[in-house]
């Protein structure tokens, strides 16, 4: 393996900073998980200018590291040991993967409150209809049908 030429990296703009084979990286720090002893940096990968298809990497929200780490990690980008693109790609497909599974579940949801619908002989949009005319009732109105499900029965002078 051919001795890698070391980032320097600078502080700039609350991070650290530093560029080679015409990446910029940039290491910042996660305020919140720096107060515990967690790995708290995180990496921003920008290509340069000329590489239009290429977007910024990050592994914020992701994948966290020691300061030390996270250098050794933009070292590892730099010296072509881990792929740019496979990390995207392994990020978009986690992505992929939360979205499936939160459409699941909302989509489950949506089944179990059709099934109380339906057992009470209620379409969607019958429930939609029926809230556009509760809204228009008003305070008043919402308080006169709370008293009379009560057993208050309706407003004394109607």
């Amino acid at each position: 393996m051919s001795k890698r030429k070391e980032i320097k990296f600078r502080q700039s703009h609350g991070g650290l900073v530093g560029k080679q084979n015409g990446l910029t990286f940039c290491i910042y720090e996660d305020r919140e998980l720096a107060a515990t002893c967690a790995p708290a940096h995180y990496v921003a990968i920008d290509p340069n200018r000329d590489s239009l298809d290429q977007r910024r990497v990050s592994t914020g929200g992701r994948q966290y590291f020691h300061l030390d780490g996270a250098m050794e990690f933009c070292q590892k980008i730099a010296a072509g040991e881990i792929k740019l693109e496979d990390l995207q790609a392994a990020y978009d497909a986690e992505d992929d993967a939360k979205e499936r599974a939160v459409f699941r579940e909302v989509t489950a949801k949506a089944k179990k409150f059709h099934a109380r619908l339906d057992a009470m002989g209620l379409k969607y949009t019958d429930l939609l209809e029926l809230e556009v005319l509760a809204h228009s009732l008003g305070d008043m109105g919402h308080n006169i049908l709370l008293g009379y499900e009560r057993g208050e029965g309706w407003p004394s002078g109607t």
